[in-house]
């Protein structure tokens, strides 16, 4: 027998013996989590889902815990929302201060604190580990270049600025989005000088104190919003045909097309979980020339449209999926008659 013939009887083994988790998406039961008109934006490993709401004419963040939505308030002023939860429950995000500031804040049991600037007015923070350490960005000190950089806050140490990948635009900053447990942080940073039509501005990984350019899909922009234990990244970057930013993963040198879902154009990919499972949305064709975003699962080099992994007879629209843990639980945003909720999916056996 061949070594091709082998090697084809034992891939087709393998793949016929994967248990039906392995070789087929999921389904999906669907909860609410937040009230009308609410988006969710993260969730930890107990199933704890955050992200935003109305509160009057204004936005406060919120989190769902055990059936219950907290209000996390804010710092003063009218508006609040949260971006990122850890394990132990503390989540991060940006509030308004009451004196026309908007500030990066950690939220822990009832309390919220303003995380500071470098010097500026404003901040704001994306994500937090599990041991703390808190990224996002932050304004410089008023000046004729003034601009917004990417921090690492860790407890108990002054927020750090990790900087550019080039400083050749003055005006041009970056942010961070994205932290794993080994202080691996992602995000976008300006690259060089202007070149219509767009800005060039690429996702970053910062490591062992040096800031790597991830690339981009032909175009100039790219930019990183999640990264897991095992340091595969997720985020969306641009094509050679402009306005056609698609969602990517990047593992050791590599950007891969992750693709859109049929018939559509631009996609994102916003969070993976440590089993490698993405999540993120798409546009997808709706006939007659027409498109519609809707929330997507990307498993096993396949990217699936999430509505058609739950239930038909719910009348859900899911149209984003913003993190998922490692139970494979989404915090996803859907409508139903025109009314819009934070949901969480929670996988069926």
């Amino acid at each position: 027998m061949s070594l091709r013939h082998t090697l084809s009887i034992l891939s087709l083994t393998l793949f016929a013996t994967l248990p039906p988790s392995a070789s087929a998406a999921p389904k999906y039961a669907v909860s609410i989590v937040g009230i009308a008109g609410s988006r969710a934006t993260g969730i930890n490993a107990a199933g704890t889902v955050i992200g935003n709401q109305p509160s009057g004419a204004n936005t406060h963040a919120f989190k769902h815990q055990n059936g219950v939505i907290t209000d996390l308030g804010t710092l003063g002023g009218p508006n609040a929302r949260a971006a990122g939860i850890n394990n132990a429950g503390k989540i991060v995000g940006n509030a308004d201060d009451g004196l026309g500031h908007t500030r990066a804040f950690l939220w822990v049991a009832g309390s919220m604190t303003d995380l500071g600037t470098f010097g500026g007015d404003n901040s704001g923070a994306s994500a937090i580990n599990n041991h703390d350490d808190i990224v996002g960005s932050a304004d410089m000190p008023p000046g004729p270049n003034s601009y917004s950089s990417a921090f690492l806050l860790r407890p108990g140490v002054l927020m750090q600025d990790l900087g550019r990948i080039e400083a050749a635009d003055p005006e041009g900053g970056s942010h961070a989005a994205g932290i794993n447990d080994k202080r691996k942080v992602v995000g976008g940073s300006v690259v060089g000088e202007f070149t219509p039509p767009e800005s060039p501005f690429h996702a970053f990984l910062y490591a062992c104190e040096e800031m790597k350019d991830l690339g981009t899909l032909g175009g100039q922009f790219s930019t990183a919003y999640a990264i897991n234990a095992h340091g595969k990244v997720v985020g969306e970057a641009s094509t050679p045909e402009l306005m056609n930013n698609r969602a990517f993963s990047y593992f050791l040198g590599v950007m891969k097309n992750l693709g859109t879902l049929p018939g559509g154009g631009l996609s994102s990919a916003r969070a993976i979980n440590d089993k490698g499972e993405i999540v993120g949305y798409a546009l997808a064709e709706l006939g007659g020339g027409s498109s519609w975003q809707k929330a997507f699962l990307y498993r096993f080099g396949t990217m699936h449209d999430l509505n058609t992994l739950i239930n038909p007879a719910l009348g859900w629209s899911l149209r984003e999926a913003n993190a998922i843990n490692n139970k494979s639980q989404i915090a996803a945003t859907g409508c139903k008659a025109g009314v819009c909720h934070a949901l969480r999916l929670d996988p069926l056996p």
